[in-house]
């Protein structure tokens, strides 16, 4: 009986090493290490495509042009950018807006992401430019958007109607207008009997 538990025992324990041996490591964007958080919500509606370089050199006081190619599918294409270290920057300023789409500008982890977002239905080109802080570095992004088919949505449920029938007939023949609502008969309390019996 003790050697069935040992062995128990030695399974329970060496079970975890198994699995950590036999675990594929991560890979994506969740497996990116940072020194700083980064959060799921970071990391979600991203356009079903995206093509950009990653975390392009970039030149202090110069501009450094920067293409990328996204789909109109309403998801952003994020451009990863940072100071040596790498580091984020403390912030980035538009200065030359886009036509067809928004920009958005945030930390992520060690990088500043810059995030394109096309106006929905835009196939063509456009550009935007953001100066980073600080410092004078600036990326002008040339942006391709192509059209792409929108992610299915989930199938919703068929409407339902629901079935009115008309209220249950009531003995109560009273001759009132329909315009005032039929008031309920006024009950008395029953009334308890009081005898004892010795």
């Amino acid at each position: 009986m003790i050697a069935i538990r040992s062995t128990a025992l030695m399974a329970v324990i060496a079970l975890p090493a198994l699995l950590a041996a036999c675990a594929k490591p991560a890979t994506g964007p969740a497996a990116v290490s940072s020194r700083l958080p980064i959060y799921a919500a970071d990391l979600q509606g991203a356009s079903s495509l995206c093509t950009v370089p990653d975390a392009p050199k970039l030149t202090d006081a110069q501009q450094t042009e920067v293409p990328m190619t996204v789909g109109n599918d309403g998801g952003f294409c994020g451009l990863r950018v940072a100071k040596p270290g790498p580091e984020p920057f403390d912030a980035g300023l538009l200065t030359a807006r886009p036509s067809n789409g928004r920009v958005r500008v945030q930390s992520v982890g060690d990088y500043t992401r810059i995030d394109y977002i096309a106006d929905s239905g835009f196939v063509g080109a456009d550009s935007f430019a953001v100066r980073l802080l600080p410092g004078s570095t600036s990326v002008k992004v040339n942006v391709t958007v192509q059209g792409v088919a929108a992610p299915a949505a989930a199938a919703t449920p068929a409407a339902v109607t629901p079935r009115v029938s008309a209220p249950p007939a009531t003995s109560n023949t009273s001759t009132r207008s329909t315009a005032t609502p039929a008031r309920p008969a006024a009950t008395t309390p029953a009334r308890r009997s009081t005898t004892t019996t010795r």
